[in-house]
């Protein structure tokens, strides 16, 4: 549910933390509190058991209770003659029937999906040495020069030098914030259960467009640099024809992991939480105390299908229950449980269905959103923040065309729907809604939307390939 999670691994060695305890009990020092804690929470190792598996006996036990609820507060004394509600003895066998199958089938869709690993990395890339100790990001493409309060200026102000090589509009704040996390390991990105909801709404409401990747091959020969105005210049506003798009970046050569030692695969992220590289990442989910990945996604849908029927059964069972009965406190708290259980599946469902049809995964999603940020903050420099909104909206039309309506986040968008859907589900429907089958392909190689380069670059329309519309 959170990242903590997603560590895309950068160039050092990893820290070898039995070493580190042994050493210091040799030198006859016991370990310090801190010392402690960064060795258990390492993104090199998983997090302590405890702590990964907790809420699954948290649900276990919402299950348990939720169960006894129903058969023993509920249906039990219908057949016992001492319920006060007025169930028929035929009425309570039915209930009790259909519950007991739905709960059947929702513990067998939550046991496949928390004994079926993600898919780890490691377990299909041989280990390797770090490509290149010295590697620092580059941009895919320069950014449009800006008339004034440029980029460049922005570094020098707060005391960052420019990098070596790269352009005088190279974007130094978001260079630092990438450098940083390369540094780190990789770049760290909170992921909310509800981050592709929100990152859609987001792209909708901003009506912009996305920053983390890749450009034009035309687009890098056939951009003209303009001059860099000194710093308290008056701004000169362009022409909003030359306004180019700020393009994300582009990661060049191998995706090393300094954790796992190891070239990872498209789409495969480090999760510090069970300190590994999972295959076609999604996020870290508490509730099933592991990773949703390329090999267990479908679980997870299948897992949400029958968790929306059961928590939905039980509230209209028993809100039905409590106008023909007296009050017990119990059955109230679990028709409060269920409701809020119940919305929060049918959310995830809607969500991770989405994700499938359009080819994307949760931390995936975070691109399209960065991008309209970088692009909403390029417009504000060039044009002002409050003005020139006619030229702003005209640019960003000019932009789309440009690009031929293709977003930042559409680089796995391949085929058609129901192609997408059954890379992730499956081709059988009986595996859509029982937890059965297993998803196609590896894992490590996906087929590619065409309106972006071999490494991701993402094309102007004029540079897609022939025959590509």
């Amino acid at each position: 549910m959170t990242d903590r999670s997603v560590h895309d691994g950068a160039s050092a060695a990893p820290l070898n933390h039995r070493n580190s305890r042994e050493g210091t009990r040799k030198r006859g020092r016991k370990p310090g509190i801190v010392q402690y804690f960064k060795e258990a929470y390492s993104p090199s190792r998983p997090d302590p058991w405890l702590n990964r598996k907790f809420a699954v006996g948290l649900l276990f036990a919402i299950a348990g209770w939720c169960f006894y609820v129903v058969v023993g507060r509920v249906c039990i004394p219908v057949f016992r003659g001492t319920s006060t509600s007025r169930f028929s003895v035929a009425t309570a066998a039915g209930v009790l029937a259909g519950y007991v199958v739905i709960f059947l089938f929702l513990a067998w869709s939550y046991i496949r999906i928390i004994t079926t690993g993600p898919g780890r990395a490691i377990d299909r890339v041989e280990q390797t040495a770090a490509p290149n100790e010295n590697h620092t990001p580059f941009p895919q493409q320069p950014l449009q020069p800006l008339p004034a309060g440029d980029h460049q200026s922005n570094m020098l102000l707060n005391g960052i030098a420019p990098q070596p090589g790269l352009p005088s509009t190279y974007d130094g704040e978001t260079a630092q914030r990438r450098t940083s996390d390369e540094e780190e390991g990789g770049a760290a990105r909170e992921v909310s259960e509800f981050a592709p909801a929100i990152n859609a709404l987001h792209t909708v409401l901003s009506r912009q467009d996305p920053p983390d990747h890749h450009s034009s091959s035309g687009t890098l020969t056939s951009q003209t640099p303009q001059p860099v105005v000194a710093v308290g210049a008056k701004r000169k506003i362009p022409e909003w024809q030359t306004v180019e798009r700020p393009l994300p970046y582009l990661h060049r050569g191998p995706r090393w992991c300094r954790f796992c030692q190891i070239n990872k695969p498209d789409r495969t992220h480090h999760c510090r939480h069970c300190g590994t590289c999972i295959l076609q990442f999604d996020h870290h989910c508490p509730w099933i105390g592991q990773c949703v990945g390329w090999a267990n996604h479908k679980f997870f849908m299948t897992f949400n299908f029958w968790a929306i029927i059961y928590w939905f059964y039980h509230l209209i069972l028993l809100v039905v229950y409590l106008t023909q009965a007296e009050v017990d406190g119990q059955v109230i708290g679990v028709v409060a449980l269920s409701g809020l259980f119940g919305i929060f599946c049918f959310m995830m469902l809607l969500q991770h269905a989405y994700l499938i049809l359009t080819g994307k995964s949760t931390v995936e999603s975070f691109s399209g959103r960065d991008q309209q940020e970088s692009e909403t903050r390029h417009l504000n420099v060039v044009f002002g923040f409050w003005s020139h909104r006619k030229a702003k909206s005209l640019v960003r039309k000019k932009w789309k065309e440009d690009f031929g309506g293709t977003a930042v986040d559409e680089r796995w968008q391949a085929g058609s729907r129901m192609d997408m859907w059954n890379r992730e589900m499956g081709e059988k429907w009986y595996g859509w809604i029982f937890p059965l089958g297993r998803p196609l392909g590896d894992g490590m190689h996906f087929p590619s939307n065409p309106r972006f380069g071999p490494n991701g670059e993402w094309l102007k329309k004029k540079d897609w390939p022939k025959g590509v519309e």
